[in-house]
């Protein structure tokens, strides 16, 4: 049996995949607020997983802040090495961005087994001693992709509520 795949460009692939995640969308009766359209279909693209259309939640302008941030410069944090390769680096350089995952640090894995803590949450900590109140790059704006640690999230909060840390945008 001979299968007969449509014959797009590779320029055109993703453009074609996107034309094609809108239209399933369309045909299951869901519309996607404007703003946030763009990241929910991503996230389609991404994962083939189209009931993030349902589940995904957004705070208030959160697009237009993480857009503010990332014009201005904003270094991406992530807490896997996946979520890292996941980001564009070349777009966000010409940003004049930078992304970092600290996971794998090996200041990271002292303070964890020292301090008793998950990687997740030390490299949180490191993160906070860069970007937080007083850190060398606390004038940058930062964003916290966090996708797979919960101790990153839970320790992101404690950071922000103790003013110690005022990320431009969290994703977790």
């Amino acid at each position: 049996m001979k299968i007969e795949l449509e014959q797009v460009l590779p320029s055109q692939i993703e453009a074609r995949s996107f034309e094609i995640i809108g239209r399933e969308l369309e045909q299951m009766g869901k519309v996607l607020d404007p703003e946030q359209e763009p990241v929910i279909k991503r996230c389609i693209h991404t994962t083939a997983d189209f009931e993030y259309a349902d589940s995904l939640v957004f705070s208030d302008r959160a697009v237009e802040r993480g857009l503010k941030a990332l014009k201005a410069g904003a270094h991406i944090v992530t807490d896997t090495r996946m979520g890292f390769s996941g980001v564009n680096k070349g777009r966000l350089e010409k940003l004049g961005g930078e992304a970092l995952c600290f996971m794998a640090d090996p200041d990271v894995a002292e303070i964890a087994a020292r301090e008793g803590c998950t990687r997740a949450t030390a490299s949180m900590d490191k993160a906070a001693g860069l970007y937080g109140t007083g850190g060398p790059r606390e004038r940058i704006p930062c964003i916290f992709a966090v996708g797979n640690a919960p101790t990153a999230l839970a320790r992101l909060y404690e950071l922000v509520t103790e003013g110690r840390l005022k990320p431009a945008l969290v994703i977790g």
